[in-house]
């Protein structure tokens, strides 16, 4: 029963660090090769859909809030579709993915800026509904702000709290993010595989139903 409780507990880290890490590569991909915004970083995206409004530049204006979108629209989607049984919601993630990096392959990388709007579309419902199923692993795997002002709180006050944890999530995500950009120096058409391998992980390391 021990032994069983410490593997339950062990894929859940192998899962959350594996989708933190997956959510780096997706950021840098979109960023770097998606027209500069964030898939997940909704907060940023504001900031600079703000910045489009207010120099009324549609180019500015454009990826963030098609990314701000494909958020939410990720978010109900995995709210709105019955809970499927285990890892179901990060199989429709696995498709998006998929389906990213088809369109990342077929254009060498160098999408045309319709495309390129799509493809940060598609990646930001896969950011969406990965956060619908974070916060059912009670993890945080895309928006870490405020994982990484509870690791900072802990160290001051001398909590032990979830400090470990912070901090292999936020060392996770850079990770992704570092490994996906060496790939897009060498690589560039690899980039999307590195992170569908993540998600992959992700799902082969946890079996339940998160609660």
């Amino acid at each position: 029963m021990v032994l069983a409780r410490l593997a339950r507990r062990g894929g859940r880290r192998v899962t959350s660090l594996s989708l933190a890490a997956c959510a780096g590569a997706v950021d840098l991909l979109a960023i770097a090769g998606l027209g500069g915004a964030f898939a997940s970083i909704i907060t940023g995206n504001l900031v600079t859909a703000g910045l489009g409004i207010g120099t009324i530049n549609d180019h500015a204006f454009a990826a963030p809030a098609v990314a701000v979108a494909g958020y939410a629209a990720g978010v109900a989607l995995a709210l709105l579709v019955p809970r499927f049984r285990w890892p179901g919601h990060l199989l429709v993630e696995l498709a998006l993915l998929a389906a990213l990096t088809a369109g990342w392959i077929a254009t060498d990388g160098e999408p045309g800026r319709t495309t390129r709007l799509l493809l940060l579309a598609t990646a930001s419902v896969a950011m969406g509904t990965q956060s619908v199923v974070a916060g059912w692993l009670h993890e945080s795997t895309t928006y870490l702000t405020g994982t990484l002002t509870g690791a900072v709180h802990d160290l001051v006050t001398g909590r032990r709290g979830t400090r470990a944890i912070a901090i292999g999530q936020l060392a996770a995500l850079t990770a992704g993010a570092t490994v996906a950009a060496a790939l897009f120096e060498a690589a560039r058409w690899a980039v999307p595989l590195l992170a569908l391998f993540l998600l992959l992980v992700a799902i082969v390391g946890h079996r339940v139903v998160p609660q």
